[in-house]
């Protein structure tokens, strides 16, 4: 059995001091809500860890890097890719990691956005970078492709971005069960229109956002000859999100590795670039 993970830490930011999960005497992010941070992921013991929106050394973060104060207090071994400036997605995990890649995602082009609820139609967001982090690790079930993700608001692109990243897992680990998470910013009737011909499966189901009273699901764990066991929904002291938890096993059968073994990787993955179509 394999333990999954997910969550979006939303920079190490603390949850509101009025709601029951909040860190008493913090009200921001910086070193102690990174080591609350680090203390609470320790503590799902997952095997392999997707984290969004994480901090590596900027101010608004007390210059924390978070990944680092994660790292130490799980022993984990971590990847990471960076969207922004010292800003990105991480995949952690205890098992040996074969190979890495990173895909960058084809996103908006225009920083104007249809918005019917505004009274000119438009609304301005300035285009976000995305991309989706690969992983092949070596588990004592066989190898396993895991892709962390970190998709577009704008659910039009983070739509067609989803499509790219579950083409990514194939391309990346051809005919190796798979499995890609992260915060989709989908909701799930809207990831079970996406899945049909992806040969994805939804692992996990329950609320996760905001964290201190989920109503809604953004944050996804899907299978593609994996299954999933249990879930659960774990609310932090830390995030808008909740943590995605997943007990998982890999389907019998004799995957294909082809070449998507290469030299065992760690550190900065290599990328490549998805082309709009």
């Amino acid at each position: 059995m394999i333990r999954l993970a997910t969550f979006n830490i939303q920079y190490g930011a603390p949850v509101p001091a009025e709601h029951a999960t909040a860190i008493v005497g913090v009200d921001r992010a910086g070193e102690q809500s990174a080591r609350q941070l680090a203390r609470d992921i320790a503590a799902l013991e997952a095997d392999v860890l997707g984290l969004q929106e994480v901090d590596r050394g900027k101010i608004r973060s007390g210059r924390v890097d978070q990944l680092r104060v994660i790292a130490e207090r799980t022993g984990l071994t971590p990847l990471f890719a960076e969207t922004r400036h010292k800003y990105g997605m991480a995949l952690l995990t205890r098992l040996p990691v074969m190979n890495a890649r990173v895909l960058e995602l084809a996103g908006r082009t225009s920083p104007w956005i249809r918005d019917d609820s505004s009274s000119v139609g438009w609304r301005f967001k300035w285009p976000d970078k995305r991309a989706c982090l690969y992983a092949l690790l070596d588990t004592p079930e066989g190898p396993l492709a895991v892709g962390v993700t970190h998709l577009s608001t704008v659910r039009p692109v983070a739509r067609r971005q989803f499509q790219i990243a579950a083409r990514g897992c194939e391309d990346f680990a051809p005919g190796v069960p798979a499995v890609l998470m992260g915060d989709l910013n989908l909701r799930i009737n809207q990831v079970e229109e996406e899945i049909p011909g992806t040969g994805f499966a939804i692992l996990a189901r329950g609320n996760a956002s905001p964290s201190w009273a989920p109503i809604i699901q953004i944050d996804h764990i899907l299978g593609r000859g994996v299954t999933g066991r249990a879930n659960r929904v774990v609310q932090m002291p830390v995030s808008d999100h909740a943590a995605v938890v997943v007990e998982a096993r890999i389907d019998a059968g004799v995957s294909k590795l082809q070449d998507a073994i290469q030299e065992p990787q760690t550190g900065v993955p290599k990328r490549k670039t998805d082309t709009p179509e």
